[in-house]
């Protein structure tokens, strides 16, 4: 299926923690191997790929006049997102829009802005057609890296599970090293004593970088989960790339590119090669290594792409 979040400023933190979280029953009939058209600031700049079943999960909402945090129920929904190379932008595409979006309910308004009425919805097969034949095979090339990102979800998962079930950890323990999961908590405090900006975008604005572990958190031990030093500052665009292994970097600093990315990437994101982001630091090394040799240029199921 596929379905569509309008999605407010105040709630972006969910493309960097993966997921989203709504009560709306329509939620539930989602599965994994979905696809999530995500509108945000009058366009759409992210896809997502559901990655496994919603569940009961509470959300904080602010404060009340007595200074107590309440939480509602509803439903979280896991999500792999992703940065478009080309962005969407329903306003330039009304005439075609209108003929396909819904008399009630629709989650676009008639200017092509969000309607705030809808925040997750499914779309009809018409919709979702013009959509991805507006997006010109953007959507296609994530439902073909779709087996390869469900089993490394899969594969966190089951990870998380096995900690969840440890009798040796303390909650406060337990938590930091769940956080680090979606690079939060102490482990991106730990990341941003090793780095400051994005190697690649160069971006320092930090609410704009996600943490990425350069080992990654499925296959470290508790140590290197939360250790700072296996880490990057990512744009999220660059995220995406590193974590599916289409790029990586020497020690030195050089820039790697696998050899089944698209050139129009490198291309339509401004990255230019020759590059160097400038040398790692010792204990980096180490992480980068173990990156080269596993993720690097591998394709589904872990195999290095011959």
């Amino acid at each position: 299926m596929y379905w569509w979040v309008n999605l407010s400023q105040s709630r972006r933190h969910e493309l960097d923690a993966g997921y989203l979280w709504s009560v709306a029953p329509s939620m539930r009939r989602a599965r994994p191997g979905d696809i999530v058209f995500v509108h945000s600031g009058r366009q759409v700049a992210q896809l997502g790929l559901v990655t496994g079943a919603p569940f009961a999960a509470r959300r904080s909402v602010a404060a009340g006049r007595r200074g107590v945090r309440r939480s509602s129920e509803g439903l979280r929904l896991p999500v792999h997102f992703e940065e478009l190379l080309q962005p969407l932008q329903p306003a330039k595409h009304l005439v075609a829009l209108k003929k396909a979006l819904p008399a009630r309910l629709s989650p676009l308004r008639a200017s092509g802005d969000a309607n705030p009425a809808v925040y997750f919805c499914a779309l009809s097969e018409p919709l979702a057609a013009l959509l991805c034949e507006l997006l010109g095979g953007q959507v296609e090339e994530l439902q073909r890296a779709a087996p390869a990102l469900e089993n490394s979800e899969r594969a966190d998962d089951v990870a998380e599970q096995a900690l969840l079930a440890r009798l040796d950890l303390d909650a406060g323990t337990r938590k930091r090293l769940l956080s680090a999961r979606r690079g939060l908590g102490v482990y991106r405090e730990h990341v941003e004593r090793h780095e400051q900006s994005c190697r690649l975008t160069g971006l320092l604005d930090r609410r704009h970088l996600r943490a990425r572990h350069i080992k990654p958190w499925r296959d470290c031990n508790d140590r290197e989960k939360l250790d700072g030093a296996n880490g990057l500052l990512c744009s999220p665009h660059i995220d995406q790339l590193f974590e599916r292994g289409l790029i990586s970097f020497t020690d030195a600093g050089d820039l790697l590119v696998a050899r089944q990315l698209n050139p129009a990437v490198l291309q339509a994101w401004g990255i230019t090669m020759p590059r160097n982001v400038g040398p790692f630091q010792t204990g980096q090394c180490s992480y980068l290594e173990w990156h080269r040799l596993q993720v690097f240029e591998h394709g589904e199921g872990g195999r290095r792409i011959a």
